[in-house]
């Protein structure tokens, strides 16, 4: 196999990309997530490799032309990657393995975040019966041909319609048994609602993973929620206490942090809470939210909210905190399997009036709705869908103007469909603090 290599035509890969430092180059392949960090003769040695092989389609040096092929950073002239990443995107875009339906039960909500964009939002307390039972015909409809369902629960606040939840996931679960079909759930949450026993039925749910916001300390949480600091602390203590049998009844815990020039050091302080009460295990996911209006969900923000730049630092900053406090830093910069649930055909927004979207923040809005559930007639729903062309439907990175032709599409196939729309602002993060990311994550165990 080693000779055959040598045998080959090879050129530079296209997705190759060099981020220079203060006394180091750093080069990554967004395709593989390979990369290697040269000083000094060794940047020169590398380039001058890349640099034959892209004028003969070999290297003089073997041993050095199969390393480079087996990292990605070269790949065989015959080979249009840009093509084969396009393929495979649109592949995802029409593929019927996965149904994805992000649920709604309810968009009623126990809390009034300062930066929730569904504040001034009409509110259904609870999905009637009947949608309900409009969403359960509609998925068992939906799932031929798939391979896995995944439910995702959403809101407003979702706990405030867990009767509904345990019972449409009974229903969701026999479903999938029957067709020998995979199945789990995922759920975003303000937390606020749990108790033991709630945390002691999700496997029923088959919950793996679930959301929780925090803004920080007690006095921040309890600000930017507009609760009293005796409720906020409670509910913090809680947390702490429960977060141990939450972690092991769902395999997953991510922790968002939402920060911004006021509250900066928010990371710090909740991660600090936890590691100072004994809860330590790395399958919680600490993570900072960047609070910003760039999708176009919300058209104000009442906080001092970080530019990209500042926001990345900050991001960057936080990672090397949480590896030294011993967490596991999630997030590494890897080729993408699937991009947004909104730009993928097999994938469903249900709101708690039946609306159906295809936008996750934007749930429960009237103008992301392009079909409805008619519990009394599903195949008028889905003909509705059928006849209807689907909202991000002809969204394609890799040929619209603000990502055509970018090195790192891999990684993040175009982001937020949101931000190409005409008239939006594309807000690429990635690009931002990049080469202090993977200068993190090359020195970071797996």
């Amino acid at each position: 196999m080693n000779s055959m290599a040598s045998d080959k035509e090879w050129k530079p890969s296209f997705f190759n990309i060099g981020l220079d430092g203060a006394a180091t180059r750093l080069f990554f392949n967004s395709r593989s997530a390979q990369m290697l960090e040269l000083s000094g003769e060794q940047i020169q040695i590398f380039e001058d490799w890349l640099r034959e092989i892209k004028q003969s389609g070999s290297c003089s040096n073997h041993r050095m032309l199969r390393c480079l092929a087996a990292l990605g950073f070269i790949v065989q002239d015959d080979e249009d990657e840009y093509e084969s990443e396009h393929a495979r995107f649109l592949a995802t875009q029409i593929s019927k393995d996965t149904l994805r339906v992000t649920i709604a039960p309810t968009m009623a909500c126990n809390l009034r975040c300062s930066y929730c964009f569904q504040q001034n939002m009409r509110r259904c307390k609870t999905m009637r019966p009947d949608i309900q039972r409009g969403v359960v015909e509609f998925i068992r409809r939906t799932l031929e041909g798939s391979r896995l369902l995944v439910v995702q629960w959403f809101g407003g606040e979702p706990l405030l319609a867990y009767k509904q939840i345990q019972a449409m996931s009974a229903e969701f679960q026999e479903i999938c048994q029957m067709r020998n079909i995979a199945y789990y759930s995922e759920m975003l949450t303000n937390g606020t609602l749990l108790t033991p026993k709630l945390i002691d039925s999700f496997p029923q749910i088959a919950l793996k993973a679930i959301q929780i916001p925090l803004d920080g300390d007690v006095p921040t949480y309890a600000a930017r929620k507009k609760v009293p600091l005796e409720w906020a602390s409670a509910y913090h203590r809680f947390l702490v206490r429960h977060m141990q049998s939450l972690v092991d009844a769902t395999g997953s815990v991510t922790i968002r942090i939402n920060v911004d020039r006021e509250n900066e050091d928010a990371g710090r302080s909740v991660v600090r809470m936890f590691k100072e009460n004994g809860v330590t295990d790395r399958r919680i996911d600490f993570r900072l939210g960047f609070l910003n209006t760039s999708r176009g969900v919300i058209e104000c923000i009442p906080h001092d909210c970080f530019s990209s730049c500042e926001f990345s630092q900050t991001e960057v900053e936080f990672m090397h905190f949480l590896a030294r406090e011993g967490y596991r830093v999630y997030g590494r910069p890897n080729r993408r399997n699937f991009p947004c649930s909104a730009a993928i055909g097999n994938s469903y927004t249900i709101d708690s009036e039946g609306g159906i979207g295809k936008c996750v923040p934007a749930t429960g809005m009237t103008q992301s709705v392009f079909a409805r559930i008619y519990p009394d007639d599903i195949n008028r729903t889905l003909r509705e869908i059928n006849s209807r062309e689907m909202p991000y439907a002809r969204f394609d990175p890799f040929t619209s103007s603000g990502c055509r032709s970018c090195k790192l599409l891999p990684v993040c196939l175009g982001s937020c469909p949101k931000m190409h729309e005409p008239g939006a602002t594309l807000n690429c993060v990635l690009k931002e603090g990049l080469a202090s990311r993977l200068r993190f994550y090359l020195n970071y165990p797996a």
